[in-house]
């Protein structure tokens, strides 16, 4: 992963790196620096990196609402034996925390030479932790991981699609936000329709992908990060974004032989919920649109944790694009085949 050295000017919140410092010399780490590499800085994250004389440690810091992270990995090493980043301190007040490294980020891996295996491996890996969860959510619900459940997913649009000034703002007509209120008890009816094949819902990385995946070089042992950001929802949406970003970041298609296997590896785990490949197929079509729905509710929940004007400065706001392309789909061929 490429970093930055941070400078004093940098304007970086001084309190928290002094924070990882005094932690990791009481650990019994030696610093090769008290300045650590810049990696990640956002709204939504803020992640930096120690040399030590042990290996390189991450700080990371989020905005309070996505500063679940550190509870989230605990549960799920302590619970369910997931391969996920190893916590060695964190501070409440802060909203950050301390892990040791766990590898290169498969992305960077693919880019050098598609491994097909490895990523099946790892998507392979990320649904059997899925299925394990589905029987224990309620660890989960308990520590106040948003429920995007699907019997909640509909009031989640409706709370957004009622704002009339925000989607105003956005750009929207009145013509469009009629036409997203009309979509709101078709959305309820394709909830049902999904909830009918009886897939148990679990935990969703919004952005699960191979950029979220790491490989230790020496153990080849895989690693999920980025898991502050995590809601209880159906499984086929973490599912969806991967199978997204594979094809855009890795030059696939729809078509492409690669691409339909690691399809296939995505979705291995639950054919027993379908009688045929035919039923999987229609189960995505509605899971496709859900998903959109999921992601325009999901983008409200981004704004409130890290300010629009934030996001924006950072390109990084897509919630009118989100409703115009869900408008679109409707519109189309995908929406009219479900009765749309």
């Amino acid at each position: 992963m490429k970093t930055e050295l941070v400078s004093g000017n940098d304007n970086l919140n001084k309190e928290i790196i002094q924070w990882g410092c005094k932690q990791l010399l009481s650990l019994g780490y030696t610093l090769k620096s008290n300045l650590p590499e810049n990696v990640i800085n956002t709204p939504w994250s803020y992640l930096v990196r120690f040399e030590t004389t042990d290996g390189y440690v991450y700080l990371k810091q989020t905005p309070e609402l996505f500063a679940l992270e550190r509870e989230i990995i605990q549960i799920l090493h302590d619970q369910f034996h997931a391969s996920v980043p190893t916590v060695i301190a964190h501070s409440a007040e802060l909203n950050c925390f301390l892990m040791k490294d766990a590898g290169r980020s498969l992305r960077e891996i693919l880019k050098k030479k598609f491994d097909e295996a490895l990523l099946c491996r790892a998507i392979e890996q990320f649904t059997s932790l899925q299925i394990s969860v589905a029987e224990r959510v309620d660890v989960f619900l308990d520590i106040s991981v948003p429920d995007y459940r699907l019997d909640k997913l509909p009031g989640l649009y409706k709370e957004l699609i009622s704002q009339h000034d925000l989607l105003i703002a956005e750009g929207l007509s009145e013509v469009e936000i009629s036409k997203l209120e009309a979509l709101l008890p078709k959305i309820s009816n394709l909830c049902k329709k999904m909830s009918d094949y009886s897939i148990k819902q679990t935990i969703v990385q919004p952005d699960f992908n191979d950029n979220n995946t790491l490989i230790d070089d020496k153990s080849q042992a895989i690693t999920i990060i980025d898991l502050g950001e995590i809601v209880i929802s159906h499984p086929f949406f973490s599912l969806l974004n991967c199978l997204e970003q594979i094809k855009k970041h890795h030059g696939l298609t729809d078509n492409d032989d690669t691409y339909l296997r690691i399809k296939d590896a995505c979705f291995k785990n639950y054919m027993n919920f379908f009688d045929s490949k035919e039923h999987l197929s229609d189960a995505l079509k509605i899971a496709q649109l859900l998903h959109m729905v999921y992601g325009i509710s999901y983008q409200y929940r981004f704004m409130m944790a890290c300010g629009k004007e934030r996001l924006m400065s950072f390109q990084h706001w897509k919630l009118s694009n989100l409703l115009k392309e869900f408008i679109a789909l409707c519109k189309g061929g995908m929406g009219s085949s479900l009765d749309i």
